[in-house]
C-alpha cells in the first residue's frame, strides 16, 4: 500500500471531444506540490478559474459528475479522476481548454496510459487516508438504490447493476484491491441503452457520443426507420447499423460484465472527490452518480469531523468528539457559566449533539426554588446556545478568535423540569449560516423526552470587537 504522496514527473497532453458536450478540448496534466491535491484550471477563460476536485464543488450529477460554479464548469470528470485515483496520484493540476475532458474511448484507460507515460514520482510526504470507522448507508426506496461503505483495511468494491432487459440484465463485479484497477477496470467503457439514446440527445447530453466512445446496448429491437434516425442523430456509418446480439454495431465487449465494471470506474472517480484515498469496502446496488456523490459528501463530513477532533478534540479512545477542555478552547465561557460538558457528535455545518450532567453542586440550585431543585429554564436555553456555538465556530476560520452572540429567540418552549441527576442531551441543527449570521433549531432531552426547545438566531463576531 502506498505510503508516500505522488505526482507525475512531467506534463502530458491529451486531446479529443467531450462525451456529452461534443466540444473539442485539450487537457494537460501538470505535476503539483505536496498537499496541493487535484484541481482543474479552465485555461480557455480569461480569469483561468481553478476548480478543486472536491465534493463541495459538485454542481450536477446528470449522467455524469460536473464540478464548478454558476459561471464556469467542468463536466464528466469521473473518468479522469478514476484514472488519477487508480494510479494513486495525490497532487495534480489539470489544465483544460474547454468544459469537459475528452471522452477518448469512453473508458479511463487513455488517461491511465498517458499518466503512466508521464512517469509517477513519489513525494517526500506521507499519504493520508480516510479509514472508515463506522458503516455509512445511503438508501433510495423509490429508485431501489443501496450504497453502503463498511470498515476495511483497504479500498474494496462490490457492485451490482440490474436492468430490466436481456441485453444488460443483472451483473456483478468486485474489486478487491486498487492494484486490480488498471488491468481489470480502467478499460471498461461507458454505456447506454438504445431506448434512451434519443432522450439523452434531447436533454443536451451525449452530443459527442458515438460507437467509438460508448457501448450502446439493444434493450429493445429498433425498427429500420429508427435505425436511420439514429444514424442521422449520431452521425453513424452504415456499418454501425448492424444489430448484434447485445450491442449496436455488433461491437465486442471487453469484459462479459463490462457495464458493471464501468460503474466501478464511475464510483472510484466520484469518491475521489472526498479529497483523499479511502480505506473501506463499498457495496453498491443499482447506484449512479447521485448516490455516489451523496456517499462522498457523507465521507467528507466524516473527514472534516476528524480534522476538527484532531485539532481541538478529546483524548483518544474517549468515544466522544470534544471533552470539557476542548470546549474551553472553543468557547469563551468558564465555570460556573460553561454549561456543556461534552460534545458527543458533530457534523460540520449541519448538526451537533452536546451533553450536560446536572449535579446537585450546581450553584444555581441554592437560590432557584430552594428545597425543590429545578434547573432554570433560561440556563437550559443558554446551554443549548453554547452547544450551537461549538457548531458555528467550527464553520469559520480561526474559531479561537471568534465569539457567538444570541440575537434572537423564537418558539421557546419548556416542556418538563430538569432536576439534579439528570443528563441533558442538546441537539442543535444549523438551518442557515451566511456572512456570520445564522439560524439554528435546538432541542434539549432527558431520557429521550423533550424538556426544552427553541429557534435561535446568532451572530459570529471577532473577539476584539467585544472589548
Amino acid at each position: 500500500m502506498d505510503t508516500k504522496q505522488k505526482t507525475i514527473a512531467r506534463p502530458v497532453t491529451l486531446s479529443g471531444i467531450g462525451l456529452h458536450t461534443g466540444h473539442s478540448v485539450r487537457v494537460t496534466f501538470h505535476p503539483a506540490e505536496i498537499g496541493a491535491g487535484i484541481c482543474f484550471v479552465r485555461t480557455d477563460l480569461p480569469e483561468k478559474p481553478v476548480i478543486p476536485a472536491l465534493v463541495s464543488a459538485v454542481v450536477s450529477v446528470a449522467r455524469g459528475t460536473t464540478l464548478g460554479h454558476a459561471n464556469y464548469q467542468v463536466h464528466t470528470v469521473e473518468h479522469v479522476l478514476a484514472a488519477i485515483a487508480g494510479l494513486g496520484i495525490d497532487n495534480l493540476t489539470i489544465e483544460i481548454s474547454g468544459d469537459e475532458p475528452p471522452a477518448l474511448d469512453g473508458s479511463a484507460n487513455g488517461f491511465v496510459e498517458a499518466l503512466q507515460d508521464s512517469g509517477l514520482v513519489e513525494q517526500d510526504a506521507p499519504r493520508e487516508y480516510l479509514a472508515v470507522q463506522k458503516t455509512i448507508i445511503y438508501h433510495n426506496e423509490e429508485q431501489g438504490v443501496d450504497l453502503v461503505i463498511v470498515p476495511s483495511s483497504e479500498f474494496r468494491v462490490t457492485y451490482m447493476i440490474d436492468y430490466p432487459s436481456k441485453a444488460l440484465g443483472t451483473q456483478y463485479t468486485s474489486l478487491y484491491s486498487m492494484e486490480e484497477f488498471v488491468p481489470e477496470f480502467a478499460p471498461a467503457r461507458t454505456f447506454c441503452r438504445i431506448s434512451e439514446a434519443e432522450h439523452l440527445r434531447a436533454q443536451g447530453l451525449a452530443q459527442g457520443g458515438n460507437l467509438d466512445n460508448a457501448v450502446v446496448f439493444l434493450d429493445q429491437k429498433p425498427k429500420p426507420s429508427d435505425l436511420m434516425h439514429l444514424a442521422e442523430l449520431f452521425q453513424l456509418q452504415e456499418s454501425d447499423l448492424v444489430l448484434g446480439e447485445e450491442t449496436l454495431g455488433n461491437r465486442p465487449l471487453r469484459f462479459p460484465n463490462e457495464p458493471a465494471r464501468h460503474k466501478v470506474v464511475d464510483l472510484i472517480g466520484d469518491l475521489a472527490l472526498v479529497g483523499l484515498p479511502l480505506r473501506g469496502h463499498v457495496l453498491a446496488a443499482r447506484a449512479g452518480h447521485a448516490a455516489h456523490i451523496e456517499l462522498a459528501r457523507r465521507l467528507r463530513k466524516e473527514y472534516d469531523t476528524t480534522l476538527i477532533t484532531r485539532k481541538y478534540g478529546s483524548r483518544l479512545g474517549t468515544g466522544y468528539v470534544f471533552d470539557s477542555q476542548a470546549i474551553e478552547r472553543l468557547l469563551p465561557h468558564r465555570y460556573p457559566m460553561l454549561l456543556v460538558d461534552r460534545i458527543l457528535e458533530l457534523t460540520p455545518g449541519e448538526k451537533v449533539i452536546g451533553l450536560k450532567n446536572v449535579t446537585r453542586n450546581e450553584p444555581f440550585f441554592d437560590g432557584h426554588f430552594p428545597g425543590h431543585s429545578i434547573m432554570p429554564g433560561v440556563l437550559l436555553i443558554e446551554a443549548m446556545g453554547q452547544t450551537g456555538g461549538v457548531l458555528l465556530l467550527n464553520s469559520v476560520e480561526n474559531p479561537e478568535s471568534k465569539v457567538v452572540y444570541f440575537t434572537g429567540l423564537d418558539n421557546v418552549r419548556f416542556r418538563k423540569p430538569v432536576h439534579p441527576g439528570d443528563q441533558i442531551y442538546f441537539t442543535v441543527e444549523l438551518q442557515m449560516f451566511r456572512r456570520g449570521i445564522c439560524k439554528m433549531r435546538g432541542e434539549a432531552r432527558v431520557e429521550d423526552v423533550i424538556v426544552a426547545e427553541a429557534d435561535m438566531s446568532a451572530v459570529v463576531v471577532d473577539r476584539q470587537q467585544t472589548s
